[in-house]
């Protein structure tokens, strides 16, 4: 394969062949800047995340061909060690589904010389889905029934895969893509998978061990059996290496790694699992989601449909599902409203963040790239009629799991960094793909001084007005009693607490009445505050207009949070003409006080010219 650097794609689709980069495939020739093409939206955290490493292990981007057509550029780096290898393995895995399709996204081809695989499926990532508002909900699959139905696609899909012999390996939120039908609403049906990388059957077996790290928090909702697999077979490969005893990839030395790209393993102990790995990974995925209050259809569904998401990652002797069909048909027996939601606005789709375990490309454990933390039960999207900061107080764990789901695919606070932190921010549907942006929630976020994680990366204490954290220490009944007589600053905090559920119920709408007392006496931190509610929708109709005239009242007072979404709603054009100099400006602004905003500048800055630079600078 290796000597022929060609995978010929299906039938009805091209070639793609090294040394022949067709435009209708791959439309950024040349290619981008490295910086410029490793800044990805990051749909499971609080912000969009930069990579400050040259280049990404893993980079999967969607595009449009010349036919209009969907297609998804998985992407590995020149480093990532026996890429080839994996390229073509995948390419053959993909190439099994052409006489039968479902499920899975149509192999176009792969260009081995720039390590790219093209494949083709409509829709847009479940984590971005999980992450897009609906009416008064927080994503699609706030409502019971429509999580069983998205639970039921899945585990039909899984069923499909176990049924042609076929283990995936690597089910994520970040590679299951749905689509919209004609009345814009979710096609469940049309689900499909787009990344086969550690798939196998019968056929097409894995010969190297998987370049996976299984420290990393990202692998968690690896199965135990799957884990052992990996090591097992790892133990294998130092064994033949001459290194016996290790264990891992970061055991190695550097001769034993140098190693990895010519040594095939055809017995690994990898090929011997089954579809039981597949159906725990949905099942940690969807514990996340169903971990807190959603939209319950009905009152059984609060016990049951946890209870059977569990279920899906047990043991059959600790009383686990005997069979796929069994776990269908338990989820099957669930009444279903009939009621359809109709999505009017759908995720822009960029770029994918990778939730699976980064593998490490470099020789000392000293250089190991870090995982965000996060904690398992930081999955849960606030779409289960939380705030991120309510789910930290009902269910509080520690940051250590999903990307954390920040993946804690995604993070509600406690994915406080999650899988899917979708109602703290999310970023409008049609910004451009290069742009896209989450604006920052002041309640949650390091320019409103309100995270210790600001305290840890910039060292600076939190950037929080005198007066407001005198306040934020008083009993409710003092605070209240200060915001009813008209003080700006008790009056924010009061809707701090209401948008946060400290001490109250959680309510948008009190906030946003709160905010708006405090705003009309010109207090800059709940201009920010309102800005941001206006901006995302929350407690009060989205509108853009209201979101930058208030943000620019908190920005022109020196506020960073409002100098920084002020920026985002340029950059995107939302309330104002897009106006890449004044977001740089403002950003430039905000940036003197947070290290995010600093971050988010260096991302500016690589959209202007040396000439809008120098004009911008001087002014």
């Amino acid at each position: 394969m290796g000597a022929k650097r060609r995978v010929n794609a299906n039938s009805e689709g091209p070639s793609y062949q090294a040394g022949h980069h067709p435009a209708f495939l791959l439309p950024y020739s040349p290619p981008k800047p490295a910086r410029e093409r490793d800044i990805t939206l990051n749909t499971m955290t609080d912000e969009a995340e930069v990579n400050t490493h040259p280049e990404r292990p893993i980079q999967l981007e969607k595009f449009l061909s010349q036919r209009a057509t969907e297609r998804w550029c998985k992407r590995l780096s020149a480093d990532y060690p026996a890429a080839e290898y994996w390229l073509c393995h995948e390419a053959r895995i993909l190439q099994g589904f052409q006489r039968d399709p479902r499920y899975a996204a149509r192999f176009i081809g792969v260009d081995l010389d720039r390590n790219v695989l093209i494949s083709e499926a409509a829709g847009h990532p479940l984590t971005h889905w999980l992450a897009t508002p609906v009416g008064q909900l927080e994503h699609p699959f706030q409502r019971s029934s429509d999580l069983v139905r998205l639970i039921l696609a899945a585990l039909r899909a899984l069923a499909h895969l176990s049924r042609a012999g076929l283990v995936h390996g690597g089910l994520r939120p970040d590679l299951i893509v749905l689509r919209q039908n004609d009345k814009y609403q979710i096609d469940f049906d049309s689900l499909a998978l787009i990344d086969f990388g550690v798939a196998r059957n019968s056929q097409q077996r894995i010969e190297k061990p998987l370049f996976i790290d299984l420290a990393s928090p990202d692998a968690a909702y690896l199965a135990p059996s799957m884990r052992e697999a990996i090591q097992r077979d790892w133990q294998t490969y130092a064994k033949l290496v001459g290194e016996s005893g290790k264990s891992s990839w970061y055991e190695l030395s550097e001769t034993a790694r140098q190693q990895y790209g010519s040594v095939l393993l055809p017995d690994l102990a990898i090929n011997n699992l089954d579809w039981r790995v597949d159906l725990y990974a949905l099942g940690h995925w969807f514990k996340q989601i169903s971990l807190h209050r959603i939209d319950y259809f009905k009152d059984a569904h609060q016990e049951i449909l946890p209870a059977l998401v569990k279920k899906m990652q047990k043991p059959v002797l600790q009383g686990g599902f005997t069979s796929l069909d069994a776990c269908i048909k338990a989820f099957e027996v669930l009444e279903v409203d009939d009621r359809l939601l109709t999505i009017t606005e759908a995720p822009q789709t960029s770029g994918v963040f990778t939730m699976q375990p980064t593998p490490v490309l470099h020789p000392t454990l000293g250089l190991r790239p870090t995982a965000t933390a996060r904690g398992e039960e930081e999955f849960a999207p606030s779409s289960l009629g939380m705030t991120r900061r309510e789910a930290k107080q009902e269910a509080p764990s520690g940051r250590g799991r999903l990307l954390g789901m920040g993946i804690g695919l995604i993070v509600v606070a406690a994915v406080g960094a999650a899988l899917l932190s979708s109602k703290e921010q999310h970023a409008s549907p049609d910004q451009p793909a290069s742009t896209a942006a989450l604006p920052i929630d002041p309640t949650s976020t390091a320019l409103a001084g309100s995270t210790a994680s600001n305290e840890q990366n910039s060292g600076e204490p939190p950037a929080i007005a005198p007066e407001s954290s005198a306040m934020a220490g008083l009993q409710l009944a003092d605070l209240r009693k200060a915001a009813e007589g008209g003080d700006p600053a008790a009056q924010t905090q009061l809707g701090l607490r209401y948008r946060k559920g400290q001490g109250v119920t959680a309510d948008n709408v009190q906030a946003v009445a709160w905010y708006r007392q405090a705003a009309e006496q010109n207090h800059a931190e709940a201009q920010a505050y309102l800005g941001f509610m206006y901006m995302t929708g929350r407690g009060v109709k989205k509108d853009f207009a209201e979101a930058v005239r208030y943000s620019r009242l908190s920005a022109e007072q020196g506020n960073g949070t409002g100098q920084y979404n002020l920026a985002l709603l340029y950059l995107a054009g939302r309330g104002v003409a897009l106006d890449k100099l004044e977001a740089y400006r403002w950003m430039k602004k905000a940036a003197e006080q947070d290290n995010s905003a600093r971050a988010r500048l260096a991302e500016l800055r690589q959209m202007l010219s040396p000439t809008q630079l120098a004009a911008v600078d001087k002014s």
